[in-house]
């Protein structure tokens, strides 16, 4: 590949290969490296609402409160935070199972046992007797997920030349979203097929006194069984070629001698440090402060001086003494993350915080409000088969939707235009939820709101995917995009896991139009981020790779 800051005269003629046929093109959806991505997609697509939005449905049918609802959304943070060991994923051997398998498939296999072991012990405890031993159950299974989302890219990757990527991409999707589908809706149904004179059930009581754990049980049990797909596509696949990287000995050594000279960066230890900093304030419970006051007067501008001061230090150069001990450790950190943060902060400089600003908030009206989606069911009365139905899988029909019409929006109209559009009906869409508070059990408006609020949401991600996509550079694609779509979740889950002692405090129609609320900012940012991508364009175009990706966002 050229450097992209280096212009060279172009040849006299460049000779235009011939198109394949479409016979051909079509041929590579049916060979087996596809449809391995096919199944495996599947398994990396059924944990995540398993351990987050149908778990929350769960625990509010067993009349757990909305307050430990929201606490226990903080799971799913495994997703945000899985950047930190995914250079250990990357590299790091498994003797056994790195023997036997090699070290892409013992990495998806160990990721995929720890899935389904937390998936076992998810059925096998029962919220009522005590939600301790259910939630480590569930950070293993977030977890295991997240490492086997990791493993899986690079699985991906290496598994076929560049030129068939975007067929296994599409195949890995496809499999994710039919994983959703079955996680989401299928273990509704299997839910209420396993339960014991439902009709009787359903006419005796409601909400905590129908809750039955066995029906749980046994749809938990068949969506650990449903991860054998990746387990026997894994165990009867081959191990792809090795990719160690772009980064020659010469390169490690050069970071090491200047490491071992100069110390090391202050802004990798400030991002490290963050990170346990960050992990650290789940333990605060703003009940003796106020939920409002704390996270408007303490924590966000904490967080905002944080980060100012680690861009200020990226600017700086700032490096302090490391100990010779790590410092091959620090050469090894420093081309895994730290190079594609100082390419980012050196091609934006301090307009770099805004970027990430925007970044960090634009979906938290989706977040915010989709930790609180099932419990307001619950709460409103609609069944499982409703909402399996309704929610699950037309939701999906139309979330899908809404990605194809942002993809094409932003083609037409530019994606910036369409990330304001995104933002606009993200937030005025929670506004549609507080109607439907008003309304109680109206199955028709639950399916008015429904459609409106995914289509939003997938026009909205399809602009940010493509937003995101603009801003990485071509030579560190892979990890930037990775860390952008990590730092997406991170303040949106954490405000997330206070949405049930707001709506505990204050109610649903509250809650929805405070979400609602909530996007006003992402409307700011959105509006300085455009003048910033006008006035840069002309100046940064050779260093970024402007990838119109699309995808959909997800209800949790």
């Amino acid at each position: 590949m050229d450097n992209p800051g280096f212009m060279s005269a172009p040849p006299l003629e460049t000779p235009t290969a011939p198109s394949p046929p479409w016979r051909d093109v079509l041929k590579v959806y049916l060979e087996p490296a596809t449809l391995r991505m096919l199944a495996l997609g599947f398994s990396a697509g059924l944990p995540l609402l398993l351990v987050l939005g149908t778990l929350s449905f769960r625990l509010r049918e067993a009349g757990v409160d909305r307050t430990t609802i929201g606490y226990l959304s903080w799971v799913g943070l495994a997703y945000g935070f899985k950047w930190v060991w995914a250079p250990l994923v990357d590299r790091l051997p498994l003797p056994p199972l790195t023997t036997l398998l090699g070290r892409r498939r013992g990495w998806l296999l160990l990721a995929q046992c720890m899935v389904i072991a937390g998936l076992v012990g998810m059925a096998l405890n029962d919220p009522r007797q005590g939600l301790t031993p259910l939630v480590w159950c569930a950070l293993l299974a977030a977890f295991g997920s997240a490492t086997q989302d990791i493993a899986l890219d690079a699985f991906r990757i290496e598994s076929a030349e560049t030129r068939k990527q975007a067929a296994l991409a599409a195949a890995y999707q496809t499999g994710y979203r039919l994983a959703m589908i079955w996680a989401g809706a299928g273990v509704l149904w299997v839910a209420a097929w396993a339960e014991v004179a439902p009709a009787m059930a359903a006419g005796a009581a409601s909400g905590a006194a129908a809750y039955q754990n066995g029906a749980w049980k046994t749809a938990y049990l068949v969506m650990a069984a449903s991860m054998g797909v990746g387990v026997l596509t894994v165990l009867l696949s081959a191990e792809p070629a090795p990719n160690e990287g772009r980064h020659s000995a010469a390169e490690i050594a050069a970071s090491r001698a200047l490491f071992a000279a100069t110390g090391v960066p202050v802004y990798g230890v400030l991002m490290f440090i963050g990170t346990f900093f960050f992990v650290a304030l789940f333990r605060l419970r703003p009940a003796d402060t106020g939920l409002l006051f704390f996270l408007g007067a303490v924590f966000l501008p904490v967080l905002a001086l944080y980060v100012l001061l680690m861009l200020w230090a990226a600017r700086k150069g700032l490096r302090v003494p490391a100990p010779p001990q790590l410092v091959p450790f620090a050469a090894w950190i420093d081309k895994a993350f730290f190079d594609p943060f100082a390419d980012f902060i050196r091609r934006y400089k301090w307009q770099a915080a805004l970027i990430l600003a925007l970044i960090a908030i634009y979906r938290i009206s989706d977040v915010v409000m989709g930790i609180m989606a099932n419990p307001f069911y619950v709460d409103m009365g609609f069944t499982k088969d409703e909402v399996a139905t309704v929610s699950k899988i037309y939701g999906v029909v139309m979330t899908l939707a809404g990605a194809f019409v942002g993809g094409v929006l932003s083609m037409r109209l530019g994606v910036m235009r369409v990330l304001m559009l995104g933002a606009v009906l993200s937030a005025a869409s929670n506004l549609l939820f507080a109607w439907l508070a008003s309304r109680g059990h109206d199955l028709t408006a639950l399916i008015a709101v429904v459609s409106a609020d995914n289509l939003a949401g997938g026009i909205a991600s399809a602009a940010f995917i493509a937003y995101l996509s603009s801003l990485t550079n071509i030579s560190y694609s892979a990890t930037q995009y990775a860390l952008f779509s990590s730092l997406m979740l991170l303040l949106p889950k954490f405000i997330a896991g206070y949405s049930g002692a707001f709506v505990d405090a204050y109610g649903y129609s509250q809650f929805f139009t405070s979400t609602a609320l909530l996007g006003v900012p992402v409307l700011l940012l959105v509006a300085l981020a455009s003048r910033l991508t006008t006035t840069a364009s002309t100046s940064t175009s050779t260093s970024t790779s402007t990838s119109t990706t699309t995808g959909a966002a997800d209800r949790q």
